[in-house]
Parts: C-alpha cells; sequence; structure tokens
C-alpha cells in the first residue's frame, strides 16, 4: 500500500490568491516607507518667523527641493501659492519654486555674478512675500521696469542685507552684500527673484 503525502501541518499551501494578497501587503508596505523617506528627506529645519539664519544647503537637491505644505501652499495643478498671493508655476526649464531655490547657496563656477540669499527655505519665499507687499503698496523702495510679454521686473530695496553676490564675478570682488530684490513677474505668477 502506497503512502499518500500530505503537506506538514507548519507549511502552508501557496495559492495565487495567496501570493497576490502577500504582494499587495508587501506593496502597501513599501510605497508608505517611500512616502515616509522622502517626506523626512525633503523636509527643512525652518527657524521660527523673524529669524535670519545663514545655513547653506550641502547638496543642490535640497536647494532645489520646493516646500510644498509648508510657508507654500498647493494651488491649481503643480502651481504653489504664497500667503502673499504670489504663484510659483512650471515653466520650461522646470519650476519657479526650484529656480529661486538655486540662489540659496553660491554657484561659485559660474562665470558672472550670481545674487544668493542669506536666509534658507521657507525664509526665502517669506523675503519675495515681503517685497511683493511693498510692491503692492506702492513703496518709494519700488522700482518698475516693464519688461513687455506682460512680465514686469520690480528692484526693491530692502534696507538690510538680504544675500550676497556669489558666482565667479563675487568671489573676484569678495562676495560683497546685496541690499536689493530682483522680482520679475507675469501678473502674480513669479519668473524669477533674487538678491541684487
Amino acid at each position: 500500500m502506497k503512502k499518500q503525502q500530505s503537506t506538514p501541518p507548519h507549511i502552508t499551501k501557496v495559492t495565487p490568491k495567496k501570493v497576490i494578497s502577500t504582494t499587495i501587503i508587501v506593496l502597501i508596505v513599501a510605497y508608505q516607507w517611500y512616502a515616509e523617506s522622502t517626506r523626512t528627506a525633503n523636509s527643512v529645519v525652518t527657524p521660527p518667523a523673524g529669524v535670519i539664519t545663514t545655513h547653506r544647503p550641502k547638496t543642490s537637491d535640497q536647494a532645489n527641493s520646493t516646500l510644498e505644505g509648508r510657508y507654500l501652499r498647493a494651488g491649481r495643478g503643480e502651481n504653489l501659492v504664497s500667503p502673499a498671493g504670489l504663484i510659483y508655476t512650471s515653466g520650461k526649464s522646470g519650476h519657479r519654486s526650484k529656480h529661486v531655490m538655486r540662489h540659496a547657496s553660491d554657484e561659485p563656477d559660474r562665470p558672472g555674478p550670481h545674487g544668493v540669499f542669506d536666509v534658507q527655505g521657507d525664509d526665502v519665499f517669506r523675503l519675495i512675500d515681503e517685497a511683493y507687499e511693498l510692491i503692492q503698496s506702492d513703496s518709494n523702495r519700488v522700482k518698475t521696469i516693464p519688461e513687455g510679454d506682460g512680465k514686469t521686473e520690480y528692484v526693491i530695496q530692502m534696507d538690510r542685507r538680504i544675500g550676497y553676490l556669489g558666482g565667479e564675478a563675487g568671489a573676484r570682488k569678495n562676495h560683497p552684500p546685496l541690499k536689493r530684490l530682483n522680482l520679475v513677474l507675469g501678473d502674480n505668477r513669479v519668473i524669477t527673484a533674487y538678491p541684487y
């Protein structure tokens, strides 16, 4: 008589349904882990309002992070909106918030001048909002330069140091301090902003 083989009690039988269920659970856990790890990696510790810091990001990725969920809030599509009503959109050369954040660190090998903010993270966008409020109030500290194509350049005297001159030109001049903000807008859409 042939003895019938059976599955030992400690080993469960694998079925397609169990494989699919297990795979789904693993994918959900992996996605949650990924979402948490990227949120932590992209977070920028920001000092309380009014505190100025001279901390510089260590990598270009930190300088290029957008700050949705912090000072800027999500708008329509990929747009980010500041409390003052400025809109940061996605353009031909990438997202405008990332473009602005490139001015949060020096690019020493960049030919010519490069305005670099003294503040970091959300404080960059707070400073830009402060300048925009001066524009809105018709302050005599604002110089307006129409550029055409619906764009306007504003040079705002901030009456304090907000950054320094970087790039090769800044290095040749020993990185002089900058007290003006150059803000280029298309209506309330930010094209660029940097110390000037």
